[in-house]
């Protein structure tokens, strides 16, 4: 007899769960690494995800969930294939940022607004020869 293991922890919400169906948006990295995901049931203290298996989270990270104005630091709690469970931490007191922060920024911007329009340059010259030879 092959008996499966259950993963989840044992029941310790301390709040009334909310089964819903939102969009939602985990990420870490300052952003740099992000995933869409749903929202499957919502707590004040936490959430149930479910979030592609092959994306990997560590165990603090960024979660926005846009329709419920929530958008906080999360600890993952537990994870089984495509269904994780969150916490809502505390907020921090975020640093603000450094002039070297946003001067970063605002050259890697600038590196994509320039491409953006070479190609805005390219697909012109397409829709040119495109129509030219029609």
């Amino acid at each position: 007899m092959n008996i499966q293991q259950n993963t989840q922890p044992a029941e310790t919400r301390h709040g009334t769960r909310e089964r819903i169906f939102l969009p939602a948006r985990a990420s870490y990295g300052n952003g740099a690494i992000s995933t869409s995901c749903t929202v499957l049931q919502l707590s004040e203290t936490g959430a149930r995800l479910n979030l592609p298996a092959a994306f990997s989270l560590p165990e603090t990270f960024a979660i926005a969930i846009p329709q419920r104005n929530i958008d906080c630091r999360a600890r993952l709690v537990w994870r089984e294939g495509d269904k994780v469970g969150i916490e809502f931490l505390p907020d921090a007191p975020q640093a603000e940022p450094t002039a070297e922060v946003y001067a970063a920024r605002i050259r890697a911007l600038e590196s994509l607004n320039a491409k953006f329009k070479a190609q805005i340059i390219e697909l012109t010259a397409q829709m040119r020869r495109l129509t030219d030879e029609a």
